[in-house]
């Protein structure tokens, strides 16, 4: 009996410990993190002013422990859109790590089209191998398969 309750003890500290991947609700202390995150690297991008008061479109967010994979666009805080040319049309598609409670973007996959091969290897060679294949969209994962 006690071998089976130190069992179940075990995999539940490793259920806590190896959470499973999730999309952190909308409002949430973390999803507020990650959009600050992003929008600290958008505004970073832009040589023109924006307001600082974008928010996000989320189209795909999961988050797998200190990574988190993010593909949305910029909107006013009224929903929107950012005026053309302001931060170019493009979907933000990137990753981000936390580090010391902070989240920040390790690595930019935003485009505005389907890399070719010689880009999709350079991609490849520089993505990193840390990143979680949780965190990585369909549409990615399949891309950056060798």
């Amino acid at each position: 009996m006690r071998t089976k309750f130190t069992a179940i003890l075990l995999l539940l500290s490793a259920a806590v410990l190896f959470g499973k991947p999730s999309t952190p609700a909308p409002g949430s202390p973390e999803r507020k993190a990650i959009c600050d995150a992003m929008r600290e690297y958008v505004l970073a991008q832009t040589r023109k002013p924006v307001a600082r008061s974008i928010l996000f479109k989320i189209e795909f967010l999961k988050v797998d422990g200190n990574y988190a994979g993010f593909e949305g666009f910029p909107v006013n805080a009224d929903g929107s859109p950012v005026p053309d040319g302001l931060l170019g049309d493009a979907v933000f598609m990137t990753f981000l790590k936390k580090t010391n409670g902070n989240w920040r973007v390790v690595q930019d996959l935003t485009r505005s089209d389907v890399p070719s091969e010689e880009e999709l290897g350079q991609i490849r060679r520089k993505f990193p191998a840390d990143i979680p294949s949780s965190v990585i969209p369909d549409f990615w994962r399949k891309l950056l398969r060798p």
